[in-house]
């Protein structure tokens, strides 16, 4: 099983117990706030993804850096610790935000493009993508000059690709593909 399909499993059975409890906010905010801490401090990091450090100890660690933290997370990480599946921890997080966001009817977009997007572009597509996808949106805007032109949206895991580099992309496949397999023609003649 894939990694992403194995912290699919681990975000929605930790989604379930903190709606079930009705904690959820404050896992939310205990699993973000470790994620983050995990991210951003190479020693923690270190520590928490060291597969020679022996897990009892790991677990210490953890349950001193978490102490007072919602006991659900406290409990999940040492789950992940005991399963050896600390490696999931970021994707893991990024698939309960996601679910809970679903669950709430919120769908997060990017919108990537060349050149920044007036204001008033931004809120026709807005609307667009409101009505379009039948859901609360929010959208992050972001300008990437490589795209040359044109746009690229990424709809949760779904992206649509109207870029110019895209297509100059596409062509370029379209363009070496025939003269592949017209070499091999030749030298298969020859």
């Amino acid at each position: 099983m894939s990694e992403t399909k194995i912290a699919r499993v681990y975000a929605g059975a930790l989604y379930e117990a903190a709606t079930e409890t009705d904690r959820l906010e404050p896992v939310l905010r205990d699993l973000t706030a470790f994620v983050d801490a995990v991210e951003a401090v190479a020693e923690l990091q270190a520590v928490f993804l060291d597969e020679k450090l022996p897990v009892e100890e790991k677990k210490r660690l953890l349950m001193e850096l978490t102490d007072g933290g919602e006991e659900l997370v406290r409990n999940f990480l040492r789950i992940l610790v005991d399963k050896g599946r600390e490696s999931i921890l970021s994707e893991m997080h990024r698939l309960f935000v996601e679910r809970m966001e679903a669950a709430e009817g919120l769908v997060r977009v990017e919108m990537v493009t060349a050149v920044p997007v007036p204001d008033s572009l931004r809120d026709e597509i807005f609307k667009t993508l409101e009505t379009s996808l039948a859901t609360k949106v929010e959208l992050a805007l972001v300008v990437d000059e490589g795209l040359i032109g044109g746009i690229r949206l990424r709809v949760g895991d779904r992206i649509a690709d109207a870029s110019v580099r895209h297509r100059l992309d596409q062509l370029r496949a379209r363009l070496v593909s025939p003269t592949v397999r017209l070499e091999g023609t030749v030298e298969a003649a020859s």
